[in-house]
C-alpha cells in the first residue's frame, strides 16, 4: 500500500492513515519517518500522495532542486505532489502598491510577522525570517549569529520550472482547499472543533480555551490540528502530477556554472583551506 506523507508537519498535526516526515524520532514507526526533505527514508516510488505546506520557504535555494529530485524519488508514477508556500508575486504586489490592508490581514494569518519595520519589514519577514532551521555564523565560523526559518520565497512561474524539471507535470496554482483529491480538500483546523479554516492566532486560542505558548525555547500546546491547506490570504498552492523518473544526473544542477545563474559564488568560500580545516573540525565534509 502506498503512503500518503506529509512533509513537515507540525508535532500536534494528526490525520488517520497519513505518515509524517519528521527529523526528530529516533527511528522509523508506523505514522513517522525519521528523516529530512532532501533525505526521505522511504523507497523509490513508495508514496501516492505528498503534502507539503510552508516548508519550502524553510530550505535554503541551494538544495530546493535535491528536496524537489527526492519527492519525485519517492512519489509513485501518477502520484500527485501539493505545495503550499507564501506567496512571492501576492506579497510583493501587496508591498509595492502599500497595501495595508492586505498585510493587516496577514498579521490575522500569522501573528508573529514583525511589526517594527513598517510595511518594509512585513513583506520581508516573508522572505527571511529568525528562526531555528538553519545556523548563520560570520566567515570565520567563530561567531554565531542567528538562526533562520524563512530563506527564500517563490511565485507560481519559479516553482513550475523547477518541477517541471524534477519530473512533474499538470503543474497547476489551485485556489485554497481546491484538489483533484478529496481528501485534500480539508482545510487545517483543530481537531474537535468545525472542520474549516480559521485564523491560528492567539484571539482564537483564547476564545476556544486553548493554549498555544513558545518560551525559552519549548512550546506549551494543549491541542492537535488536522487537515491540510491553511492561510489562503498569503499561499502559494500549487499542485502537479509525477510523469517521468528522473535522477540527479538527468537535471542541469541549478547550482553548477551558468551565465543565468549566480549560485556557485555562493560556494565560493570552500576555496579558502581555513574555512575547509573549521569545517572538517566540525565533521562537515566539503568538496570544492
Amino acid at each position: 500500500m502506498r503512503i500518503k506523507l506529509n512533509v513537515g508537519a507540525s508535532p500536534i498535526w494528526r490525520k488517520k492513515g497519513w505518515t509524517i516526515l519528521e527529523h526528530k524520532p529516533s527511528k522509523n514507526t508506523e505514522n513517522y519517518v525519521l528523516g529530512n526533505a532532501a533525505d526521505i527514508d522511504l523507497p523509490d516510488d513508495g508514496c501516492s500522495i505528498i503534502f507539503c505546506s510552508h516548508v519550502l520557504e524553510h530550505i535554503p535555494h541551494f538544495q530546493i532542486q535535491k528536496v524537489l529530485l527526492e519527492f519525485s524519488r519517492v512519489l509513485e508514477t501518477g502520484g500527485v505532489l501539493r505545495v503550499l508556500t507564501p506567496d512571492l508575486k501576492k506579497i510583493a504586489t501587496a508591498y509595492a502598491g502599500e497595501d495595508e490592508n492586505f498585510f493587516k490581514q496577514a498579521l490575522e494569518e500569522d501573528e508573529n510577522i514583525r511589526r517594527d519595520l513598517g510595511l518594509g519589514g512585513m513583506f520581508m519577514n516573508f522572505i527571511v525570517s529568525p528562526g531555528q532551521d538553519n545556523i548563520l555564523l560570520d566567515r570565520n565560523l567563530s561567531e554565531f549569529i542567528g538562526g533562520y526559518a524563512h530563506l527564500y520565497a517563490y511565485d507560481f512561474e519559479m516553482l513550475k520550472i523547477l518541477l517541471k524539471d524534477c519530473g512533474f507535470s499538470d503543474i497547476q496554482q489551485k485556489e485554497f482547499c481546491d484538489s483533484s483529491i478529496s481528501e485534500l480538500r480539508e482545510p487545517l483546523h483543530v481537531e474537535g472543533l468545525e472542520p474549516k479554516w480559521q485564523n491560528l492566532n492567539q484571539k482564537f486560542y483564547k476564545k476556544h480555551g486553548l493554549i498555544h505558548k513558545y518560551k525559552d525555547g519549548h512550546y506549551n500546546i494543549n491541542f492537535t490540528i488536522t487537515g491540510f491547506d491553511r492561510d489562503p490570504l498569503t499561499s502559494l498552492i500549487v499542485e502537479a502530477k509525477k510523469s517521468r523518473k528522473v535522477s540527479p544526473s538527468d537535471v542541469q544542477d541549478i547550482n553548477g556554472e551558468g551565465v543565468l545563474n549566480y549560485n556557485r559564488y555562493g560556494f565560493s568560500l570552500l576555496h579558502y583551506d581555513e574555512i575547509r580545516d573549521k569545517l572538517k573540525l566540525l565533521g562537515i565534509e566539503t568538496k570544492k
